[in-house]
């Protein structure tokens, strides 16, 4: 195998996220513009100007939160590894070895996990980490404790060809 076969990066898009994080900006934004740059008071019962600045400084926070999510999906020769930033501090690293199988699934975030990032289902559907730019298909790992864990995709063929070739080298115990 090549030092890195696979690399795929995936970003946070749900729109009703992104609408509501920008309109919020707007809303405190035009407050701040209308109390503090015009003079006059933004609202019946206007909230000082600090608490304004504070208010939208938390917004924007928000919205360059939601810019900074994303999955990171490695696949190379030692096995698999994933990091969802900035949510999880370090790279989560699998091992060939560790997992008694690995194939392709289709799914449905919400009703098998109940949305998107790192998710906890039930005992029979595992761990997720995906993003809403996932898609239906997930590479479905199954380690050799009996535990399962769903990693989200928008290149299911690609992983489908490496898998099939980790699998031919035997790197899976399948029989563990």
């Amino acid at each position: 195998m090549n030092k890195t076969e696979f690399k795929e990066v995936q970003h946070f898009r749900v729109w009703w996220a992104w609408l509501g994080v920008a309109s919020l900006n707007c809303l405190f934004v035009y407050a701040i513009i209308q109390q503090l740059i015009l003079g006059k008071p933004f609202g019946s019962k206007p909230a000082p100007d600090h608490i304004l600045i504070i208010i939208e400084m938390i917004a924007l926070g928000l919205l360059l939160g939601l810019f900074s999510v994303r999955l990171i999906t490695t696949i190379n020769a030692k096995g698999i590894s994933y990091r969802f930033y900035p949510f999880q501090f370090s790279t989560t690293v699998i091992e060939w070895h560790e997992l008694k199988d690995a194939y392709m699934r289709e799914y449905s975030s919400l009703y098998e996990f109940g949305g998107w990032g790192i998710r906890y289902g039930s005992k029979k559907t595992g761990r997720a980490i995906n993003t809403s730019q996932s898609g239906k298909i997930g590479l479905q790992l199954k380690f050799s404790d009996g535990s399962l864990l769903l990693i989200g995709t928008t290149r299911p063929d690609e992983i489908k060809m490496i898998i099939d070739k980790v699998m031919a080298e035997g790197k899976i115990n399948r029989g563990v």
